[in-house]
Protein backbone atom coordinates (compact mmCIF):
# COMPACT_ATOMS: atom_id res chain seq x y z
CA UNK A 1 0.00 0.00 0.00
CA UNK A 2 1.33 3.53 -0.82
CA UNK A 3 1.22 6.50 1.54
CA UNK A 4 -1.37 8.45 2.00
CA UNK A 5 -3.86 5.93 -0.06
CA UNK A 6 -6.86 3.97 1.34
CA UNK A 7 -6.78 0.23 1.65
CA UNK A 8 -8.73 -1.17 -1.41
CA UNK A 9 -8.38 2.73 -2.75
CA UNK A 10 -5.82 1.88 -6.26
CA UNK A 11 -6.42 5.53 -7.02
CA UNK A 12 -3.25 7.49 -6.78
CA UNK A 13 -3.66 10.70 -4.33
CA UNK A 14 -2.98 14.31 -6.07
CA UNK A 15 1.25 15.40 -5.38
CA UNK A 16 0.58 18.39 -2.69
CA UNK A 17 3.79 20.14 -5.06
CA UNK A 18 1.55 19.96 -8.10
CA UNK A 19 0.07 23.47 -8.81
CA UNK A 20 -3.74 23.40 -8.41
CA UNK A 21 -4.93 23.73 -11.99
CA UNK A 22 -2.32 22.76 -13.89
CA UNK A 23 -3.31 19.50 -15.27
CA UNK A 24 -2.46 15.92 -14.65
CA UNK A 25 1.37 14.99 -13.83
CA UNK A 26 4.34 14.04 -16.24
CA UNK A 27 2.89 12.88 -19.58
CA UNK A 28 1.39 14.14 -22.89
CA UNK A 29 -1.75 16.10 -20.53
CA UNK A 30 1.21 18.19 -18.50
CA UNK A 31 0.53 20.94 -20.31
CA UNK A 32 -1.74 23.53 -18.01
CA UNK A 33 -5.26 23.80 -19.18
CA UNK A 34 -6.52 27.02 -18.29
CA UNK A 35 -4.53 30.09 -15.98
CA UNK A 36 -2.36 32.82 -18.01
CA UNK A 37 0.25 29.64 -18.03
CA UNK A 38 -2.33 27.79 -20.60
CA UNK A 39 -2.57 31.02 -23.01
CA UNK A 40 -6.14 30.72 -23.27
CA UNK A 41 -7.82 34.03 -23.84
CA UNK A 42 -4.71 35.56 -25.04
CA UNK A 43 -4.70 37.11 -28.81
CA UNK A 44 -2.83 36.30 -30.87
CA UNK A 45 0.91 38.18 -31.00
CA UNK A 46 1.52 39.30 -34.77
CA UNK A 47 4.86 38.43 -36.02
CA UNK A 48 6.87 41.31 -37.72
CA UNK A 49 9.40 40.70 -40.41
CA UNK A 50 12.57 42.59 -39.17
CA UNK A 51 14.71 41.80 -42.17
CA UNK A 52 12.54 44.35 -43.97
CA UNK A 53 14.67 47.35 -44.74
CA UNK A 54 13.31 50.08 -42.06
CA UNK A 55 15.47 52.80 -42.75
CA UNK A 56 13.87 56.31 -42.62
CA UNK A 57 14.06 56.95 -46.55
CA UNK A 58 11.70 53.06 -46.56
CA UNK A 59 9.32 54.63 -43.93
CA UNK A 60 8.98 57.81 -45.82
CA UNK A 61 8.16 55.77 -48.69
CA UNK A 62 5.88 53.51 -46.78
CA UNK A 63 4.16 56.78 -45.28
CA UNK A 64 3.58 58.14 -48.64
CA UNK A 65 1.95 55.28 -50.66
CA UNK A 66 -0.38 54.45 -47.49
CA UNK A 67 -2.04 58.01 -48.34
CA UNK A 68 -2.15 57.79 -52.07
CA UNK A 69 -3.49 54.69 -51.61
CA UNK A 70 -6.29 56.23 -48.91
CA UNK A 71 -6.82 59.19 -51.44
CA UNK A 72 -7.37 56.96 -54.55
CA UNK A 73 -10.02 54.84 -52.19
CA UNK A 74 -11.92 57.87 -51.43
CA UNK A 75 -11.91 58.77 -54.93
CA UNK A 76 -13.25 55.47 -56.20
CA UNK A 77 -15.86 55.48 -53.09
CA UNK A 78 -16.76 58.93 -54.39
CA UNK A 79 -17.07 58.17 -57.80
CA UNK A 80 -19.02 55.10 -57.36
CA UNK A 81 -21.54 56.73 -54.42
CA UNK A 82 -21.89 60.03 -57.36
CA UNK A 83 -22.57 57.07 -59.81
CA UNK A 84 -25.41 55.33 -57.63
CA UNK A 85 -26.87 58.96 -57.20
CA UNK A 86 -27.27 59.71 -60.74
CA UNK A 87 -28.27 56.91 -62.33
CA UNK A 88 -29.40 53.68 -59.95
CA UNK A 89 -31.48 55.58 -57.08
CA UNK A 90 -33.33 57.31 -60.13
CA UNK A 91 -34.04 53.94 -61.57
CA UNK A 92 -35.15 52.65 -58.39
CA UNK A 93 -36.76 55.25 -57.45
CA UNK A 94 -39.06 55.17 -60.94
CA UNK A 95 -39.36 51.19 -60.10
CA UNK A 96 -41.20 51.57 -57.61
CA UNK A 97 -43.30 54.35 -58.40
CA UNK A 98 -44.69 52.51 -61.35
CA UNK A 99 -45.61 49.37 -59.13
CA UNK A 100 -47.08 51.83 -56.41
CA UNK A 101 -49.64 53.18 -59.33
CA UNK A 102 -50.00 49.19 -60.49
CA UNK A 103 -50.68 48.50 -57.10
CA UNK A 104 -52.95 50.93 -56.64
CA UNK A 105 -55.06 50.45 -59.93
CA UNK A 106 -55.44 47.00 -58.75
CA UNK A 107 -56.68 47.60 -55.11
CA UNK A 108 -59.09 50.15 -57.06
CA UNK A 109 -60.46 48.00 -59.61
CA UNK A 110 -60.43 44.93 -57.01
CA UNK A 111 -61.64 46.51 -53.33
CA UNK A 112 -62.62 42.45 -52.70
CA UNK A 113 -59.50 41.44 -53.26
CA UNK A 114 -57.61 40.07 -50.09
CA UNK A 115 -53.99 38.10 -49.68
CA UNK A 116 -53.65 35.89 -46.13
CA UNK A 117 -49.80 36.09 -45.34
CA UNK A 118 -50.34 33.65 -42.54
CA UNK A 119 -51.46 31.08 -44.74
CA UNK A 120 -50.16 32.09 -48.33
CA UNK A 121 -53.01 32.43 -50.31
CA UNK A 122 -54.71 35.22 -52.01
CA UNK A 123 -58.73 35.14 -51.91
CA UNK A 124 -61.86 37.83 -52.61
CA UNK A 125 -64.10 38.70 -49.56
CA UNK A 126 -66.58 36.26 -49.11
CA UNK A 127 -65.49 34.12 -51.59
CA UNK A 128 -64.57 30.56 -50.91
CA UNK A 129 -61.29 29.99 -53.92
CA UNK A 130 -58.31 30.61 -53.11
CA UNK A 131 -54.88 30.85 -55.12
CA UNK A 132 -51.64 30.18 -53.53
CA UNK A 133 -49.75 33.15 -53.42
CA UNK A 134 -46.71 30.56 -54.42
CA UNK A 135 -48.39 30.90 -58.31
CA UNK A 136 -48.39 34.65 -58.10
CA UNK A 137 -44.84 36.65 -58.93
CA UNK A 138 -45.02 39.53 -56.17
CA UNK A 139 -44.26 42.55 -56.14
CA UNK A 140 -44.70 42.73 -59.80
CA UNK A 141 -48.07 42.48 -60.21
CA UNK A 142 -49.41 43.49 -63.47
CA UNK A 143 -53.08 44.52 -64.04
CA UNK A 144 -53.63 41.93 -66.14
CA UNK A 145 -52.52 39.51 -64.15
CA UNK A 146 -54.98 40.85 -60.79
CA UNK A 147 -57.37 39.84 -63.68
CA UNK A 148 -56.62 36.74 -64.38
CA UNK A 149 -56.57 35.73 -60.57
CA UNK A 150 -59.87 37.52 -60.07
CA UNK A 151 -61.40 35.13 -63.15
CA UNK A 152 -59.86 32.51 -61.57
CA UNK A 153 -60.97 33.16 -58.00
CA UNK A 154 -64.61 33.77 -59.09
CA UNK A 155 -65.26 30.37 -61.18
CA UNK A 156 -67.63 28.49 -59.26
Amino acid sequence: MMSGQAPGNPMQQPDPSQQYGSGPGPGPYAQPWYGPESGYGQAPTPSRDWSVDTSPDQEIANIVLGAAGRFLGKAIKNRMQRVAEERVMPTLNARAEQQRQEMAAIAQRYPELRACLRDQVIFLAGGTHTVPMSEVSLPQVTLAQADAIVARLRQP
